[in-house]
């Protein structure tokens, strides 16, 4: 299939790319009102819901850099680029915080089946976490690759190079 024969399917990725980013962080954003990032345990379960939430934006980031190269578009590849560089390095930022406080509070647990729930809950998050980061990634530098790739070519530098191997 001809790129541009996909081309209006781009803007339908597109929408779909900014549900799929948008509706987490609104759905968790709105859940963990009233904001005390003061107390431990309303970070814990904010970054708990924010990290756990990773996977739909993750994919929602791959489909924005999608509808880049459907639509032909290195500003949304760079939008796609940009966020995705932003999302992994908080959600790297987040995890260190998360794993800290849920270390102590498991350590501070007397019950077992507390302590049991707060490891349960670290390995199922990094998990996460450690699985979107390198997504996350590959996206960013795909794009950015793509970007590139899409500018145009610069014929007068190429000329000189190929009159530069060619001495004769």
């Amino acid at each position: 299939m001809k790129l541009e024969v996909a081309r209006p399917l781009g803007l339908s990725v597109l929408a779909v790319a900014v549900f799929l980013i948008l509706v987490p962080f609104l759905n968790v954003g709105l859940g963990v009102l009233p904001i005390r990032p003061g107390v431990r345990e309303w970070r814990f379960g904010t970054w708990g819901l924010l990290l756990g939430a990773l996977t739909l934006p993750t994919l929602g980031v791959g489909f924005l850099a999608l509808g880049g190269v459907l639509r032909d578009n290195r500003g949304t590849l760079r939008v796609a680029a940009v966020l995705s560089a932003v999302l992994a390095v908080v959600a790297a930022i987040g995890l260190v915080d998360f794993w800290a406080i849920g270390s102590s509070f498991r350590k501070a647990a007397t019950d077992p089946k507390l302590e049991l729930l707060y490891s349960r809950e670290l390995r199922r998050t990094a998990m996460i976490v450690v699985l979107a980061v390198p997504a996350l990634l590959g996206v960013a530098v795909a794009s950015l690759a793509l970007v590139k790739g899409l500018a145009p070519a610069k014929v007068g530098a190429q000329d000189t190079l190929m009159r530069a191997s060619n001495p004769g």
